[in-house]
């Protein structure tokens, strides 16, 4: 890492009281917001990160709280060690699929869990800001960046753009484009890259496979596409866990089905583990169905690791 260590990871405060939260908070509107558009840098428990100053959402939260679900993360990471997916120690490759800026990659990372991670974001900023992240902290030789989209078919894809959330730029479904809760139907679209994670492994071959330990993915709503195209490699690494963004608003937007999602992930997987304030929850596959009836609204979602 440049500059800092990880004593000074350690003294990040990421549960500030409320006076603290007000005070960045004014800091984050005055200095960062509010001036020309620029990128912005602020030392947080994921490392040193850049982000774009006009992203109300994640940008502001890692201003503010200085970590973007980091606890969250350490807990998901003590729960796979607990079940034998990882080892104690620094090992193996993460697949960040829905990259953004790397703030997963860059703390699994500094932290010592993987070795390597590969990241993909098909958001031109966003990756360019994500590149900006691996010189921040050092880590050109374990975080490799790729700009494309990871879905079920080669080629391009439209891309619509969130004016107010950059994480939540999305794949747009161009089959009967409806109103929506965020106003998706109005946002800019651009065309991004895409390849199935199986075509792209076949490319390159320098990724060695049987390394990959984890699949972390965040794709509002694509993630049923992302498996289609990554099937033959859940097939082949069935110990490979997936640990995703359930969002079923979402998932419908992208013109899946709850019926076809269900089937998709009842042929590749055995039960999942819903992730909450609780810690985790073990379903059987079959109580997928019933599980997105119970999260159908807009401003819901959580967590779940799809496993056998």
């Amino acid at each position: 890492m440049k500059n800092f260590d990880q004593n000074m990871l350690d003294r990040i405060d990421i549960k500030p009281n409320k006076l603290k939260r007000l005070l960045r908070k004014i800091n984050w509107l005055f200095s960062v917001y509010l001036p020309a558009r620029h990128d912005a840098t602020v030392m947080t428990r994921n490392g040193l990160l850049t982000f774009d100053s006009k992203d109300k959402t994640t940008g502001r939260i890692l201003h503010v709280y200085r970590n973007h679900e980091f606890n969250d993360m350490m807990e998901i990471v003590a729960f796979l060690r607990d079940k034998g997916v990882l080892a104690s120690g620094c090992d193996g490759t993460v697949i960040d699929v829905g990259g953004y800026i790397g703030m997963s990659s860059t703390a699994f990372l500094l932290e010592k869990i993987f070795k390597k991670s590969l990241a993909f974001e098909p958001s031109p900023i966003n990756y360019n800001l994500l590149l900006k992240n691996i010189e921040n902290n050092d880590l050109s030789d374990s975080l490799q960046a790729f700009n494309v989209a990871l879905s079920d078919r080669n080629g391009e894809l439209g891309f619509e753009l969130s004016e107010k959330n950059y994480g939540d730029h999305r794949i747009r479904n161009n089959t009967g484009i409806e109103k929506g809760h965020f106003g998706e139907e109005a946002r800019e679209v651009i065309v991004v890259p895409a390849r199935k994670f199986d075509d792209f492994l076949l490319e390159h071959t320098e990724i060695e496979q049987s390394d990959i330990r984890l699949i972390w993915m965040d794709v509002q709503g694509h993630e049923a596409k992302f498996i289609l195209g990554a099937r033959q490699f859940l097939i082949n690494h069935p110990d490979v866990p997936v640990m995703m963004e359930f969002w079923p608003y979402a998932i419908l937007r992208s013109g899946v089905t709850k019926t076809e999602f269900s089937e998709l992930v009842g042929s590749m997987f055995k039960k999942f583990y819903s992730f909450g304030n609780e810690g985790f929850k073990e379903y059987e596959i079959a109580d997928i169905g019933g599980y997105f009836e119970r999260n159908t609204e807009p401003e819901g979602g959580t967590a779940i690791m799809l496993t056998n």
